[in-house]
């Protein structure tokens, strides 16, 4: 298909008399239609088409329609019919009173066509882009961070039906792939057992047990029959590949037999459906879901003192989101601080300070921000191990390396170890028998070989930062941290953020792209009609905005 633009020169002469005397001039569509309904344009979407072809609906007017989409939390088709029925997105659209829209499928294919071009970004980035022109985003200003986790769209499987589900999704992919190998290589029992849907709910104990050991071993004897010469090419099947990678992480072969695992992989990786592979069960606060995690970051609005003289400026009234990181739900939430540094740089957003909560503040991640020139303002978490004496009980002389504990013991051995992060630790071990004749042992440690500590590298930035937040100067930064849980509320609330519409990875961080589109969108449009939130000294576009209201 190719390109072919549309005109947004001007308002269509029916629907602008009509949305003129309907829509209220604070209504967010008709600031939409009059001042922003050139944000995408169709030229940044030219890489995606073909030069010669038959004529594509304009991907500047679906881009508008899926923020639009997002904004109200509507699905597919009653978006496509509010393009036709509704006032208030033909005049934002400046679409004319009669355009009878487009088939509801074409959002799905511009979805489609932005995620095989790796351009899951454009629409976001096209948002923010008009955000910063009006002046409503300052360099080096202050950010705030927060996670939550997000459903994703699938249901939670027993064991069996996780295993069957993959054998039956593998099946199926080969049928459609290769239909003859499957004919002449899996016999028809197979299929009829496999192709159907099946369910533990009848089953006792004992029998999901022996059925799971069963499945275990018809799935080996499929992935055998694939790894022949013959089937090379069907082992690259997605569905394949989850197939032998569920079976790898819950069963194994010994003597010959095939038997389930002791012991399965870590949680992080962890495939717990086959429809959506990179879904991860996650848990907080004794809350658990099947999902990912989302990190949004935003800007956090400044009021400036109105006895100080000088001009009140956008940014110092209105909070827009600068970056949105999805991760998997298990996940720390500091591991994605990197990421979400990396994005800001380059949009040239990169915050002077950034307010979290504990779950992003480490040692580590305090000096990596250092590093970066970002203020990482965040409460650390508490030392949480067992013993009656903490790691801060104990004074450590790196200089000397050794450590003495509180009975005044020094330690007999003092090593460097490097950790899977690539970050350092310090390995710190007190003499067994001085701490078997110690009167302090209980309050210390019940192991037999002695007290054992570990620090890391970034020990001593994180007891600053620990006495730091006792005081009330730290306390009083934190207190723009709160905004953040505003936010993510409305992004749950409006814009359906909690639960995923979409499968795989990147359609679920597209998805959060759109919504935190939306939630700019219509922010921007409040900012522009709200004379409360119009500066002294506007620039022109924003002055040409306090004219048209």
């Amino acid at each position: 298909m190719t390109l072919r633009g549309r005109d947004l020169g001007e308002m269509p002469g029916d629907i602008g008399e009509l949305g003129r005397r309907v829509l209220g001039e604070g209504d967010p569509y008709r600031v939409i239609g009059e001042q922003l309904a050139d944000i995408v344009g169709d030229e940044q979407f030219a890489e995606l088409y073909e030069p010669r072809g038959r004529a594509a609906i304009s991907p500047s007017l679906l881009a508008l329609v899926t923020i639009f989409q997002f904004l109200e939390d509507l699905p597919d088709r009653e978006a496509a019919r509010a393009v036709v029925v509704r006032l208030d997105w033909k005049y934002a659209l400046r679409l004319p009173l009669g355009y009878a829209g487009f088939d509801f499928s074409c959002l799905c294919y511009f979805r489609r066509r932005l995620l095989e071009h790796e351009q899951s970004r454009l629409v976001f980035e096209a948002v923010l882009a008009r955000v910063r022109v009006l002046g409503f985003l300052r360099k080096h200003g202050k950010q705030r961070t927060d996670s939550l986790g997000v459903v994703g769209a699938v249901r939670e499987l027993s064991q069996l039906e996780l295993m069957t589900e993959a054998v039956r999704l593998a099946l199926r992919a080969l049928l459609v792939a290769d239909p003859g190998w499957v004919e002449t290589t899996v016999p028809q029992a197979f299929q009829t057992v496999y192709l159907a849907r099946r369910s533990d709910y009848r089953l006792s104990a004992e029998e999901r047990q022996a059925e799971l050991v069963r499945v275990g071993q018809d799935a080996a004897w499929l992935l055998d029959q694939l790894a022949a010469a013959a089937a090379a090419g069907l082992r690259g099947l997605p569905e394949v590949e989850t197939l032998a990678t569920i079976w790898q992480q819950r069963y194994e072969r010994s003597d010959g037999q095939v038997r389930r695992r002791a012991r399965t992989v870590d949680a992080t990786e962890l495939i717990v459906t086959p429809h959506d592979p990179g879904v991860r069960i996650g848990q907080k606060r004794g809350h658990a879901w099947w999902g990912d995690k989302v990190h949004v970051t935003e800007t956090i609005a400044e009021p400036s003192d109105r006895d100080q003289p000088g001009p009140v400026t956008p940014a110092d009234q209105v909070r827009f989101i600068t970056d949105v990181t999805t991760s998997p739900a298990p996940s720390g939430d500091g591991a994605a601080l990197g990421t979400i540094r990396e994005r800001l740089t380059e949009r040239e957003l990169l915050p002077g300070q950034q307010v979290v909560d504990s779950g992003y503040v480490s040692g580590k991640h305090l000096a990596e921000s250092e590093a970066a020139g970002v203020d990482l303002i965040g409460p650390p978490l508490a030392d949480t191990s067992r013993n009656g004496f903490k790691l801060a009980d104990f004074t450590l002389d790196r200089d000397a390396q050794q450590a003495t504990c509180p009975a005044g013991q020094i330690s007999s051995k003092w090593g460097v170890r490097t950790e899977r992060d690539g970050s350092r630790s310090i390995q710190i071990r007190f003499p067994a028998a001085a701490c078997n004749a110690c009167p302090l042992r209980p309050q210390c440690t019940t192991g037999a070989e002695g007290r054992n500590l570990s620090a890391s590298e970034h020990y001593d930035r994180l007891v600053a930062r620990r006495a730091e937040a006792r005081t009330p100067a730290f306390r009083a930064k934190l207190r723009t941290r709160a905004g953040i849980e505003a936010t993510l509320s409305e992004l749950v609330r409006a814009h359906g953020l909690r639960r995923h519409r979409y499968r795989g990875n990147a359609k679920r961080h597209f998805e959060h792209l759109l919504k935190a589109a939306a939630c700019n969108l219509k922010r921007l449009a409040r900012a522009l009609i709200d004379p409360q939130q119009a500066p002294r000294h506007a620039p022109p576009a924003l002055a040409l905005a306090g004219a048209l209201a």
